[in-house]
């Protein structure tokens, strides 16, 4: 059975350096998805670790993000690690998409260090780290490390992992995001034994964003949109768990995204009522109060104002305006029920308004919905 070193003693002055690895790359395609585009795994972690780390250093400029690769190559698994070392940093997120034989598997799932409790866990870390096999002289550059032997992840249980609770903390934030904000089947937190977050000496997660064997989520991150909602999803989980641990208020930092205009149906295809009222917007809960806890679903986002006739709201009448950070944000229906404002959420979706995601407000100012949540309960 191989054995490997204790990880060294956890730093705790904050997150001033992140390496973003974008999985797979040059002559590792990754998997392959539905095989309805020329566009591998690599292309879309590539596009989205890019994103993030944009968005990071936009919102962040004293925190350095550097990449394990930024084009079409191919780091080995082992520089990943050796880059994410090297730099002292004080997080890695490596990106990844996932795939199974069955096309109606679908969700995103969030990985950390640990036992293989399940063979779902198993297979997953099988499947990524089989990418050793494509590297020269594999068997002497890992020769403690076999993807194919159980043995080999059960041995990883014994490496102490200080930095497991800062990692899971991370991983919950960037599920209750891809989850609440982005409408993704939340396939939870998990852990599992990839090489690049055993081996790295930092709170390390490992991104399954979806699987693009099933074709509605292929589609989904392979759009422009869907990559930006993902990259921002994940950026407000790092924005959330920096603020923890460096103590900061950051709920006004957001992302610069551009919400598409809703799509308008075409009148020649379109189909029989499926039991929403033709007028959809009277069905949005709306129990707006000035003072207290309540529930919005953000809609648009701009750079610049828009009037409130403005045809990026599809004829919504009642529309709420946030400026934050010189972005002006746009949000649909009130309550403060979370479940009917999920119901909000799903009808704006139905209607056009598919980045549409839930949003918090106290006395008229935004905060995160999970303090919404705390401060409701």
């Amino acid at each position: 059975m191989a054995s490997f070193a204790p990880a060294p003693p956890i730093k705790t002055h904050g997150v001033r350096t992140i390496v973003i690895d974008a999985g797979h790359g040059g002559k590792d395609p990754g998997n392959l998805g539905t095989g309805r585009y020329k566009l591998t795994e690599k292309n879309i972690t590539l596009d989205i670790s890019l994103q993030v780390g944009k968005y990071i250093s936009e919102a962040f400029p004293d925190t350095k993000v550097i990449y394990t690769r930024t084009g079409d190559t191919y780091p080995t698994l082992k520089d990943r690690v050796k880059i994410a070392n090297d730099s002292k940093c004080d997080l890695f997120i490596s990106i990844h998409c996932d795939a199974f034989t069955k096309p109606s598997a679908k969700g995103s799932s969030t990985f950390v260090m640990g036992m293989h409790k399940t063979e779902e866990s198993l297979r997953v870390a099988m499947q990524e780290n089989a990418s050793i096999y494509l590297e020269e002289n594999y068997e002497e550059a890992y020769q403690n490390f076999d993807p194919k032997d159980p043995d080999t992840y059960i041995a990883l249980t014994l490496r102490q992992n200080v930095y497991l609770d800062n990692s899971l903390n991370l991983s919950k934030k960037i599920q209750d995001q891809f989850r609440d904000r982005v409408g993704r089947p939340d396939r939870g937190v998990r852990q599992a034994g990839y090489y690049v977050i055993c081996f790295t000496t930092m709170p390390s997660v490992l991104i399954e964003l979806g699987f693009l064997t099933n074709a509605e989520e292929e589609d989904f991150l392979n759009s422009e949109s869907g990559k930006s909602y993902m990259s921002s999803a994940i950026f407000r989980a790092f924005k959330e768990y920096k603020a923890e641990v460096e103590g900061l208020d950051l709920v006004d930092i957001e992302p610069t995204i551009e919400v598409e205009k809703p799509k308008q149906a075409d009148p020649e295809k379109m189909e029989e009522p499926t039991g929403i009222s033709g007028n959809w917007q009277s069905q949005l809960v709306n129990e707006h109060q000035s003072k207290g806890i309540e529930f919005q679903v953000q809609i648009v986002s701009s750079s610049k104002k828009l009037s409130k006739n403005a045809e990026e709201f599809n004829g919504i009448e009642k529309v709420y305006e946030y400026e934050i950070n010189g972005q002006y944000k746009y949000a649909a229906g009130a309550t403060r029920d979370i479940e009917k404002a999920r119901a909000n959420q799903a009808l704006l979706r139905e209607n056009g308004f598919t980045g549409a995601f839930i949003v918090g407000i106290k006395d008229g100012e935004r905060i995160s919905v999970q303090e919404a949540l705390k401060q409701t309960n």
